[in-house]
Order: C-alpha cells, then sequence, then structure tokens
C-alpha cells in the first residue's frame, strides 16, 4: 500500500465568473500537481473527496467540455498505473448516481466512483466514502447543520432550498458581479436587525422560513458564525464506529472537505481528523497519507511545489 493522497472541493464549472476553480487560478496549477502525482512513485491513488463538480451552478456536460485538459491529466494518471477514485458530494450527485448506487458504481472516464455507502439510520440516509486500511475519507456534508440533508445521492430534499440559492447566486455572479454573494450579505446585514425586531412581532411561518434563508452561510464563508465542532463530532462518531467494528485497527483518520477550511486535528489518542480544504480559495491544499509511518499530512500546493505545513501521527 503506497501513500494516498486527498483532495476536495474543485468545485469545476463552465468557466464563467461564477466558476471558482477557473477564477481563483488554480485550474493550470491543478494539472501540474496531478503531473507532480503521476511522477511520484510513492503515491498509488488519488482520492477526489466531493465536489469535484460545480452541479449546483452547471451541467455536468458543460463542466466536461471546458476543461479537457483536466480529464486528460487524469487519463496519463491512471495510465501510470495510479488510481483516481472519486467519492461525490453535495455539489456533485449526479444525475445518475442514485441508479449507480443501487445497481452497481461505474467509471466516469479515467475516474472510479466509490462503490462504499454508509447508511445513517437515523436520517435514513446513505453517504458514499472510501475506506482503506485504517483510513476513512468522506465528502463530511452529512455534519453541516445548515445542508446535512441535502444530497440527492442521499435521498434527502431538505437541500433544494441551499440549492436554490447557490443557482441564483450563480447567476447574479455571472451578469453582475463576482462578489456579489458578499454583496448581498452586506445589505444583509444592515438590514437584520429591523428584520428581527419586526419578526418579534409576528407569528406567521413565513418569518421562520425567511430567517432560514438569510441566515443560509455555508461553512466555506469568512461570514459563517459556527465554529465547525460539529464536523470533528462527527469524525469522532465515525472513527468510533471504525474502532468498534474492526478490533485489529488501534488509530483511525477521518478525513472531510465540505468546510474549505484545511486542518489537522488529534481528536485522542486513537481517533485523528483531517480536513482537505479545497482548490477554488486563494491557497490550495491536500492531505497525503503515509501507511508506512501511519500519519496523515496537510500540504499546500502553489507554484508547482508541495509544501508540508502540518502533520499527526
Amino acid at each position: 500500500m503506497g501513500n494516498i493522497v486527498i483532495v476536495s472541493d474543485l468545485h469545476i464549472g463552465d468557466r464563467s465568473k461564477a466558476d471558482d476553480f477557473f477564477t481563483s487560478g488554480n485550474y493550470l496549477e491543478f494539472i501540474r500537481f496531478v503531473k507532480w502525482i503521476e511522477q511520484n512513485d510513492s503515491i498509488d491513488k488519488l482520492i477526489i473527496a466531493g465536489d469535484l463538480f460545480e452541479l449546483w451552478q452547471c451541467k455536468i456536460e458543460k463542466a466536461l467540455q471546458m476543461y479537457i485538459d483536466v480529464w486528460k491529466a487524469f487519463i496519463r494518471l491512471t495510465k501510470s498505473n495510479k488510481e483516481v477514485i472519486y467519492v461525490p458530494g453535495n455539489h456533485d450527485s449526479l444525475p445518475f448516481a442514485k441508479l449507480a448506487y443501487k445497481a452497481a458504481p461505474f467509471p466516469i472516464g479515467s475516474l472510479k466512483l466509490t462503490d462504499q455507502t454508509d447508511l445513517d439510520q437515523k436520517k435514513k440516509l446513505i453517504f458514499p466514502y472510501y475506506m482503506e486500511s485504517n483510513l476513512w475519507i468522506e465528502h463530511g456534508h452529512r455534519f453541516d447543520k445548515y445542508n446535512h440533508a441535502s444530497s440527492e445521492l442521499a435521498g434527502g430534499s431538505k437541500g433544494l432550498l441551499g440549492r436554490f440559492i447557490a443557482k441564483v447566486v450563480g447567476i447574479a455572479e455571472r451578469s453582475i458581479s463576482k462578489d456579489i454573494d458578499e454583496k448581498l450579505w452586506d445589505i444583509y446585514e444592515s438590514t437584520s436587525e429591523v428584520f428581527r425586531s419586526l419578526k418579534e412581532k409576528l407569528t406567521n411561518p413565513f418569518y421562520q422560513v425567511a430567517d432560514n434563508i438569510q441566515s443560509y452561510i455555508t461553512p466555506s464563508s469568512d461570514k459563517y458564525q459556527g465554529n465547525l465542532e460539529e464536523y470533528a463530532e462527527g469524525a469522532y462518531k465515525l472513527g468510533e464506529d471504525v474502532l468498534k467494528k474492526s478490533k485489529d485497527i488501534s488509530k483511525v483518520f477521518i478525513v472531510f472537505g465540505h468546510t474549505h477550511k484545511p486542518l489537522l486535528r488529534k481528536i485522542d489518542n486513537h481517533i485523528i481528523y483531517a480536513n482537505a480544504g479545497s482548490w477554488v480559495e486563494k491557497t490550495a491544499t491536500f492531505c497525503l497519507f503515509d501507511p508506512s509511518t501511519n500519519s496523515i499530512n496537510l500540504y499546500e500546493w502553489n507554484d508547482g511545489k508541495a509544501m508540508k505545513i502540518d502533520q499527526l501521527s
């Protein structure tokens, strides 16, 4: 078993102003990154931990047409005897994903769709993941308190509001301003006090719905007011489940994406939580799991080079 690289949250779109993968400047850097993996003999696999595509704002056909160079890079990688495994997230639960997991997962070009799913008994939903040895990888959106049941792949529908908002913002970014989401938030902040005062005087359910719309802020946003503890708690729960089911495993590594916040965190002596970050922010990040040292490493990718910023074992 060689080293495993984990990336998340590319949000590949249509190269418009709403396409953060393109406008962040990380598009060409990602191709260099895949080439680096291809040439690194110690790496066996690349795992994409969700939100490879931005299907809340564009169609997959458009994304596939606009990023031929990325798909060619993946093809070259698999021809070098390295696997590319795809774990869908909440923004890229593909139209055929339900069928895939009811029948049998299948390749998407050079990408292999994971064949592992976890049934959340409480929510009665399934979530795709990838596990090898003592490493568990999933997108992590099931632990988002705003978005936990949003994935079509998981069979949920409560995330339709979030998807609708994302589509509206995407249209506005294309036609008005790249920073329209931040501008809308500033407007909201200036009017929220008046709104709250009015809501106190009214009990109509409409106002509860309206408040939910205004407070829909994703973990990747600088405006997010949560402390992201729900993800550490989720990682702890998953880690406990793995340790109970696998008596031969004494330490487990849980890796998420979704938040766009890269980190490594030792939850206890047996569970380590990592977040791979994203490729739509100013700094692209990824994780590397080294089974020979039983460690997880956090890297930044900058100007064609991988720079280690943290390590836990």
